[in-house]
């Protein structure tokens, strides 16, 4: 392989972006988990398929976990913004000119009848606007355009699924030009050539739903075509991403990696005689394999009631990996998946609904109830504990607070006006909360420097004797004060939690007097109540998901380790409690939680 002078700079341009990358993610996110990371291969061919619910931090989280240099496909729209395109481009990013990126409203309006691939003009130009291979563009579907008979009649390749809104004066109607992509295909083909890795995010643009978009064929081309160049076997390779808060800071990462797909010489020779049945048969591979990566859910709610069983089924306060928790979320999302209508799952949702507002009102994670628990003895010491921690987190968190605060108000305002704008150019965004995180970030590099070196010269101005001492001050201001905003960050986002758990603590003092503690004995029990129900449902319903449910469930968490615990939880209080502890709590009469 020969390498020349320009490969070299963009893989040394390259370190600096994943250099930069690492700085984003480890200051945007508390940890980041890789999952299957021997499913990589460091050599050879490789297309990275990932689904794309954080528009720009999805590349990002890549470039930081993934050990080999990558070449994403990026829109050219996107390579376009001064910020962000620069870097793409500097970082070797391959242009692809989408059709969505061009649409332009055409001349005139359009009449059609039903069932019918006929399209007839008031007043248009179709001759001048449209050409075949463009297509005509509605709310929920895209159809191509088969024919242009005149200025006013062309043949679409199919019939539009809905009917006319006014026949008599006719709707307008967007056109999606045909886009040549074979500079796209020819660079993607060279760099599998050279055994290099591809980035690829096949549903298209960024989205914050809870389930995949239908997937663009491009994917399947881009490896058939490499194929066809004389590139070796490609490995379509699917990464499931996955974020605890998508647009909060110091929230937490999962890379997933799924089963490799190899692609073949056979593969190419069939697509050769049935090109369509080959990719159709190998997108919905990738589009399997791609599911398999994630949590997928009918709906952002259920995702929520799949987290929060996830949180039920293991034992009490046991510690269960990341990679363990996520492998658990994505069989129970098989249940609500295919039995999301059913009566039981229904009456375990209100359940579920009402233990998450208890929780709310007690200002408590689900993970936190144990905590209740505690004798006044270990919540005092808890209580001390926390509390100088709490002091101690406040003084290390909030010591620059007033310099990053006003940097951070900046970015979410804009973030904020930049989703509503992305909500109201988009037909598959929910809320725009894909966009939210990559916006922050793009204005808090922007006006960071700026602001530091506003600092800088105040502090130059007040302490600075010379110009020389007030260029030293502004400098060290520059390279010191994103230092001290991240200390101050990391601390920042641990004091919630300490928060949560001082206020366990006047809970428990508070149930000295029992009236004060209903709630509390409440939560508690009906926390247990739920661990009870939710293993009893995921035991009847799973198997009916497929018949190794169970095997998967159990290689998850051991099935000796469940039943133990479920035999725990059925016992009356006063047969768990230690036999030393019951003469003791039975003479002073004071009660066990």
């Amino acid at each position: 392989m020969h390498i020349t002078t320009t490969d070299f700079r963009v893989f040394n341009v390259y370190m600096f972006i994943k250099w930069l990358t690492i700085v984003v993610i480890r200051t945007f996110f508390m940890k980041v988990t890789v999952i299957n990371e021997e499913r990589l291969p460091l050599y050879g061919p490789v297309i990275l398929v990932g689904n794309h619910n954080n528009q720009f931090i999805d590349a990002a989280t890549l470039i930081y976990a993934v050990p080999r240099q990558i070449s994403f496909l990026m829109a050219a729209k996107s390579l376009a913004r001064r910020m962000i395109g620069s870097l793409a481009r500097l970082a070797g990013c391959i242009p692809v000119h989408r059709q969505e990126d061009l649409k332009y409203a055409g001349i005139g309006k359009i009449t059609w009848e039903d069932n019918s691939t006929t399209i007839r003009g008031v007043d248009t130009h179709f001759t001048m606007d449209v050409g075949v291979g463009d297509k005509l563009f509605f709310i929920d579907e895209k159809i191509g355009v088969e024919n242009v008979t005149s200025d006013t009649e062309l043949t679409l390749q199919r019939p539009i699924s809905r009917p006319c809104k006014d026949k008599k004066n006719g709707e307008e109607f967007v056109i999606l030009p045909k886009v040549d992509l074979s500079d796209t295909y020819d660079a993607v083909s060279t760099a599998l050539r050279f055994g290099n890795s591809i980035a690829i995010f096949p549903e298209g643009g960024s989205h914050d739903r809870t389930n995949l978009l239908p997937l663009k064929p491009g994917v399947v081309l881009m490896a058939i075509y490499s194929l066809l160049d004389g590139a070796e076997d490609v490995v379509i390779l699917p990464v499931g991403l996955a974020y605890g808060d998508s647009h909060g800071l110091q929230s937490n990462a999962t890379v997933y990696y799924g089963t490799g797909i190899t692609i073949s010489k056979r593969d190419v020779e069939e697509f050769q005689v049935d090109r369509h049945t080959v990719v159709n048969r190998i997108l919905g591979i990738i589009e399997k394999g791609l599911s398999s990566c994630m949590i997928t859910a009918p709906n952002k709610d259920i995702k929520g009631w799949i987290d929060l069983c996830g949180s039920l089924y293991p034992p009490e306060r046991s510690m269960v990996p990341t990679n363990k928790a996520f492998e658990l979320r994505k069989i129970l999302a098989r249940i609500f998946w295919d039995h999301g209508e059913d009566h039981k799952t229904k009456e375990l949702i209100k359940k579920l609904a009402s233990y998450k507002q208890m929780l709310k009102n007690s200002f408590l994670h689900d993970d936190e109830v144990w905590l209740l628990r505690q004798s006044l003895h270990s919540a005092t010491l808890l209580f001390v504990e926390q509390g100088i921690m709490f002091f101690c987190y406040c003084f290390l968190a909030l010591s620059f607070f007033p310099l990053w605060f006003p940097m951070y108000i900046i970015s979410k305002i804009l973030a904020e006006q930049h989703r509503q704008k992305a909500l109201k150019a988009s037909v598959v965004k929910l809320e725009g909360a894909d966009v939210v995180a990559s916006y922050k970030i793009l204005v808090l590099m922007g006006i960071t420097p700026l602001f530091n070196l506003g600092y800088g010269l105040l502090l130059g101005l007040y302490f600075g004797r010379n110009p020389k001492d007030i260029a030293l001050i502004v400098i060290g201001s520059m390279v010191v004060l994103p230092l001290l905003y991240y200390i101050n960050l990391r601390y920042f986002n641990e004091l919630p939690m300490l928060l949560r758990q001082l206020h366990i603590f006047p809970l428990i003092l508070m149930g000295k007097i029992n009236v004060w503690r209903e709630n509390e004995r409440e939560l508690i029990t009906t926390r247990t109540e739920l661990q009870l129900l939710v293993r009893e449902f995921i035991h009847e319903v799973g198997p009916k998901v497929c018949d190794n449910f169970m095997d998967d469930l159990n290689a998850i968490m051991p099935k000796v380790m469940i039943d133990a615990d479920t035999s725990r939880l059925k016992r009356s209080k006063s047969q768990w409690v230690p036999i030393f502890a019951k003469n003791y709590y039975s003479e002073n009469g004071e009660e066990i939680l």
